[in-house]
């Protein structure tokens, strides 16, 4: 019986010990660990599975590039694959468990170091410790008057992790990989390369201008598995004067009305007179959100588990649209007045009164329409409103792009719809509206102690990742027990591009084998 708890696919208990001795040596004790209490946070998963084993080998806690370097060496030298963690960016996708069993997990939360923040012109360079919450202290301390664009429950995720996942917040730089500029990577041979302007000695536009001279090379450490980033920089946001932001909500009272909202939604998104990712929320997830505001709903029901909630009980029970829209209006305060104007006009002259417009003034300090406020200034939040809805755990969050067209958002309304509820579960989705395509986000909620639920809830996923793909809906974003087949449906010449570059750039595939697909095992 192994001493370890599970071991690199293909590598010998004896030669793995060793491993461990060498990079405890470089490292210390306490920064490698193989017990059973050490590993128990990154075998700890929200993902239905559908009997594979992912447990890691072991967790390595480096301090510094140069540990880094020095680790990928030993790595080579006794094939012990890496797992690069960078802390709290996987919820919904699979948490910090590896692609595969016997990897060793690299968790840089130990590299905490806010190295830059340039009041002048808007950006910050961070280590790939530093969260969202902290960089927001950071600000704060410093009378910096800078926003960050977070996703919702920031608060301990990694600011490179979620940059790196291509994850996405609520404000006007809610494209938050497209805002990065310049990165510290180490590769897979243990050399340290700087991305864009960073290879110029003394640079002093790392952080200012992308591109750099030839191919532009950032996107292969994105979702990737080709280095691992050990510096980020990234763009804030300029604050607007006061009286210059202005959060709104509007409640539609028919599912079948999300064709008539994304038309001028998206006129106002394209002339930027709503410059943020507006989101596009369904009754089931407002629901959920009302319900961990307040603790209970507005009415007689409360969500404890069973088959899918019909729309109409959810909007009675908690007094929520069936579609709500929350967006912004940014810039000076005359530029807030006028556009406002515009677009409560063009949504009153569509609709009628047969929606409700609410802002800050008709909310009163509601804390549903206080989070969504934050969330599009930027504000770090602590808890995913969805953890209360549904007991046991589970979360898979299925994340498809839909282009910004009436009819294709709601068909993939319907078709989602139709297999979620067919499976005993809830439709909980945002629409997230960018510059010309729609983020479709779901979150399959079910009971993760219950293997019969949670048997369920994997066929469920199974189906909407291959329905989704036969529509020719690609899914940008997934959990560690479907890349494979995300990937897959990418097509072949995709793949042999992944894999010339992964088995250029990695050839003894120590970096996260597996990582979207991509692997040379």
């Amino acid at each position: 019986m192994s001493s370890f708890i599970a071991l690199p696919q293909g590598l010998k208990e004896e030669i793995f010990a060793r491993a461990i001795r060498e990079y405890r040596s470089l490292l210390g004790e306490n920064k490698v660990r193989t017990d059973q209490a050490s590993l128990q946070p990154y075998m700890r998963t929200t993902i239905a599975e559908n009997g594979t084993s992912r447990k890691p080998s072991a967790v390595i806690y480096p301090s510094a590039p140069n540990d880094i370097q020095r680790i990928v060496k030993i790595a080579n030298k006794f094939k012990t694959p890496l797992w690069t963690y960078y802390g709290g960016e996987n919820e919904g996708y699979g948490g910090a468990t590896p692609a595969t069993n016997g990897q060793i997990v690299l968790d840089l939360k130990n590299m905490k170091k806010v190295i830059e923040v340039d009041k002048e012109l808007g950006y910050c360079l961070v280590e790939p410790g530093v969260t969202y919450g902290e960089l927001q202290q950071y600000l704060k301390n410093n009378k910096i008057d800078l926003w960050l664009d977070a996703p919702a429950s920031a608060a301990g995720m990694s600011v490179v992790g979620n940059i790196l996942e291509r994850g996405a917040g609520y404000t006007p730089y809610s494209e938050d990989f497209l805002f990065s500029c310049g990165m510290e990577v180490v590769l897979a041979d243990g050399n340290l390369f700087r991305t864009g302007m960073g290879g110029i000695p003394k640079s002093t536009s790392w952080q200012v201008f992308k591109w750099g001279f030839g191919p532009y090379v950032d996107g292969l450490f994105s979702q990737g598995n080709n280095g691992i980033v050990t510096k980020l920089g990234t763009w804030l946001m300029g604050a607007p004067p006061p009286g210059g932001y202005m959060p709104f909500c509007i409640k539609f009272p028919k599912v079948e009305m999300i064709s008539e909202i994304i038309k001028p939604l998206m006129f106002l998104r394209e002339t930027q007179i709503v410059p943020n990712a507006a989101a596009l929320v369904n009754a089931g997830w407002e629901a959920a959100t009302v319900f961990s505001a307040n603790g209970k709903s507005n009415g007689s029901f409360v969500r404890n588990g069973g088959g899918p909630v019909p729309t109409k009980k959810l909007m009675d029970s908690y007094r929520v649209g069936a579609w709500n829209l929350y967006g912004a209006v940014y810039g000076s305060p005359e530029q807030v007045a006028l556009n406002w104007m515009y677009v409560s006009g063009t949504f009153k002259q569509a609709f009628g009164n047969k929606i409700q417009i609410i802002t800050e003034k008709e909310a009163k300090g509601d804390p549903v329409f206080e989070y969504r406020k934050q969330l599009m200034m930027g504000g770090v939040t602590q808890q995913n409103p969805l953890d209360k809805w549904r007991a046991g755990g589970g979360s898979m969050l299925f994340c498809p792009t839909a282009a910004a067209r009436p009819a294709e958002c709601a068909q993939q309304v319907k078709v989602a719809t139709e297999i979620i509820n067919r499976h005993g579960f809830d439709y909980l989705s945002e629409f997230s509206f960018f510059w010309r395509d729609a983020r479709h986000v779901m979150d399959l909620r079910f009971n993760n102690a219950d293997p019969a639920e949670s048997k369920r809830a994997y066929k469920c996923y199974d189906e909407l990742v291959g329905s989704f793909i036969k529509h020719g809906w690609a899914i940008n974003r997934t959990n560690t027990a479907f890349m494979n087949k995300v990937s897959d449906s990418y097509g072949p010449a995709m793949a042999r591009l992944n894999r010339t570059i992964k088995k250029a750039l990695d050839p003894n595939n120590i970096l996260a084998p597996g990582k979207s697909g991509i692997t040379l095992g």
